[in-house]
């Protein structure tokens, strides 16, 4: 990439989660959802289940689902499916983020000769591959 067109790591970026001034049971929720796999996919949510396991109530669920899908935490498409927002992770892992943008303005790597000749086996594979062994009788 050019210097005029090099990627900007901070447009992945958000506020800092600290400062959305989270509740508990929203920060369980996604927490929960993100360990579920919400972060690279929609995943059916049980509220039941979520609030057995953050050790809370039904409502409460609700109320930090709904709160998390207000910020754009959390993409909820209809009602059992939710996706957490991939900014998300990139605001809560700055480093990876400017990994990213190293990467995309990375030149590519590119195969040599070498690497597209046939792969040669070494001599002990090459005699190991080709000895017979009898198998013994096991009567």
């Amino acid at each position: 990439m050019s210097a005029a067109h090099t990627f900007d790591p901070d447009t992945l970026g958000m506020p800092p989660v600290y400062t959305l001034n989270l509740s508990a049971a929203q920060r369980s929720a996604l927490e929960w959802l993100t360990s579920r796999g919400a972060l690279f996919a929609e995943i059916s949510v049980d509220v039941e289940e979520i609030a057995l396991d953050c050790g809370t109530s039904v409502s409460t669920v609700h109320d930090a689902l709904a709160r998390l899908t207000a910020l754009k935490l959390t993409e909820h498409p209809d009602p059992t499916r939710y996706r957490v927002n991939p900014r998300y992770f990139f605001a809560s892992n700055p480093e990876i983020r400017r990994l990213v943008a190293e990467a995309i303005d990375a030149p590519e790597i590119t195969p040599d000769a070498r690497a597209e000749s046939p792969r040669k086996v070494g001599n002990v594979a090459s005699k190991r591959r080709r000895t017979i062994k009898a198998v013994p009788d096991s009567e």
